[in-house]
């Protein structure tokens, strides 16, 4: 028992630790943007600024919107800082509080409720975002089911520490790069990147998850950015412990992956949203394909 308490007290540190560090991946991906487009670009450290910021100005309420408006932002913030919690990393003891089927359905739970939140102030961009992030998130949830199904496989467990993966073994496999080029894409999905969706745009025609924040302000939209960022480095951690097949620190892999992150959002476009069942139908085969070789 006390083990089992030293374990949760040190998951609860990851999450602060990942929290406290979220903005700084994200500003790294930017910079990693900029850098390759030839401009200066903001410093890394421009998102801390910019919560701040937000969390300074006024929350601007309608008399139209009901208690989910409110309610939708920090239930999507707690939603990405419990699953923080879970990610095996830097800090994972003996026992672990993370299975993977509950880590990926505390995170549709606040996706469910920016969603309603989008409806909620009932105005046609917000709607239409909201319809999108559902219609994405459709065809996400069965391909990060493979995804988990293929590491349960192997290590015969759906918590997340006993599928890191095992560097004594045979790691570098068909199978392994296999997954990782596949959850690499979902992730991107997953987290509203391009070539899925664009998070720097202002044409609110080609917005899906920025679509459906167009409504808030000040804390509020605070906590939605911070949450976002929080998933990021929440999905590079997941991405570093169990798909990369390459034996380097967790840290270097978190740092590589928000360099490709930003290489790959450089060098595509953001694509149209019939073609988003393509590029996810994609990754789901190379899951299955992984299933197979495994």
């Amino acid at each position: 028992m006390e083990a089992l308490m030293t374990s949760i007290g040190l998951n609860l540190v990851q999450g602060l630790v990942l929290l406290i560090f979220a903005p700084l991946v994200a500003g790294i991906i930017n910079k990693v943007k900029a850098r390759l487009q030839k401009r200066r670009g903001a410093s890394v450290l421009q998102e801390y600024f910019d919560i701040c910021k937000w969390w300074k100005k006024a929350t601007i309420l309608t008399p139209y919107t009901s208690v989910i408006f409110i309610l939708a932002p920090v239930v999507y913030f707690m939603t990405s800082l419990v699953a923080a919690t879970m990610v095996p990393g830097f800090l994972t003891g003996q026992f672990s509080v993370g299975d993977a089927f509950i880590f990926v359905y505390i995170l549709a739970l606040g996706r469910f409720f920016m969603t309603l939140s989008s409806m909620d102030a009932a105005t046609s961009f917000g709607g239409m975002g909201g319809s999108r992030e559902i219609y994405v998130s459709v065809l996400v949830e069965p391909a990060i089911m493979l995804a988990i199904l293929i590491n349960s496989i192997r290590y015969h467990s759906t918590t997340l520490s006993s599928m890191v993966i095992d560097y004594d073994g045979a790691y570098f496999t068909i199978s392994a790069v296999l997954a990782c080029i596949a959850f690499f894409l979902v992730m991107l999905a997953e987290n509203s990147r391009l070539p899925v969706d664009n998070p720097d745009t202002h044409l609110e025609l080609t917005m899906i998850h920025e679509g459906m924040t167009l409504e808030y302000s000040g804390r509020l939209l605070s906590l939605i950015h911070l949450g976002s960022y929080l998933k990021i480095i929440v999905f590079l951690t997941l991405f570093g412990a169990l798909y990369v097949p390459i034996n380097i620190p967790l840290a270097i892999k978190i740092l590589l992956g928000a360099v490709i992150i930003g290489v790959v959002e450089t060098l595509n476009n953001k694509m149209r949203l019939f073609k988003v069942r393509v590029y996810l139908g994609a990754a789901t085969v190379f899951l299955l394909l992984a299933i197979i070789a495994e």
